[in-house]
């Protein structure tokens, strides 16, 4: 998904609950088990490759894990979110339909299909399947299905909508940072500095803040008028992010408010 203010990634599940098929009912419980152990592995190589952003190879561990137990609804769940990495979002609309024909009910798998309809360009259709993965009580990452609605809502313009998943991934998971980054820019887009200078302070005391993030805290800190914070975080923005082109346009003097 297209990160708010060159901000953060979609939070997705690769590692899905297993739902291995029977085979057919003629093989022996031996084949079946070989079959099992062969999808496991090679569904265990999908997920490294994927993190690793190999997502081609990714692709190619799936299709190979599907040969072993065709009717996987993990492996065609990650094959899906390879396949939309790939630019391929026909064909990962297909796998994720498949996944949720399998398993329905998985809120990991409803979380992704919000994912592929939003970088589908059918984000409305996607906050059905985040919010269905929210409404699920047994769903162990609530906040990753609200992060994602929220960057899904901002798509379309709707920062009310936005603010409100951003609030209930918060809530889920009070330290997430990239919550507390979303809130800090909705927050100053509205102009109440305080809330924003409020929700961006965690982010940048967690060493996690990104070039955006340090651009938007200059404006706050300018606003209040103080030069000390200012310094601080100039001093902090030019370690970590030494070519930005918005830190060169500040020291320069030609920084935007």
């Amino acid at each position: 998904m297209r990160r708010y203010g060159g901000r953060y990634l979609p939070l997705l599940a690769l590692s899905l609950t297993m739902f291995g098929a029977c085979a057919a009912t003629s093989r022996d419980g031996g084949d079946v088990a070989d079959d099992k152990r062969r999808a496991d592995a090679r569904l265990e190589l999908a997920n490294a490759y994927f993190a690793e952003g190999r997502y081609d190879i990714a692709l190619d561990e799936t299709d190979l894990a599907l040969d072993a137990e065709p009717d996987r609804a993990d492996v065609l769940g990650l094959r899906g979110l390879a396949l939309m990495k790939l630019d391929e979002p026909e064909q990962a609309l297909l796998s994720m339909q498949r996944a949720l024909k399998i398993a329905p009910d998985d809120p990991a798998l409803q979380n992704n299909m919000g994912w592929v309809l939003c970088e589908s360009g059918k984000a409305m259709q996607g906050l059905t399947y985040f919010d269905r993965a929210l409404a699920n009580r047994r769903y162990a990452a609530p906040a990753n299905a609200a992060m994602n609605a929220g960057l899904c809502s901002l798509k379309f313009g709707d920062k009310a909508r936005a603010e409100k998943y951003f609030r209930q991934a918060q809530q889920a998971e009070p330290r997430l940072l990239p919550a507390h980054a979303n809130l800090a820019r909705l927050a100053f887009d509205r102009g109440n500095d305080d809330e924003a200078r409020r929700q961006l302070l965690p982010v940048i005391a967690g060493g996690q803040a990104s070039d955006d993030d340090y651009a938007l805290a200059i404006r706050i800190e300018r606003k209040f008028g103080d030069k000390d914070a200012e310094r601080s975080l100039a001093s902090q923005w030019q370690r970590r992010f030494p070519d930005s082109p918005q830190l060169q346009a500040y020291l320069r003097g030609e920084f935007n408010e």
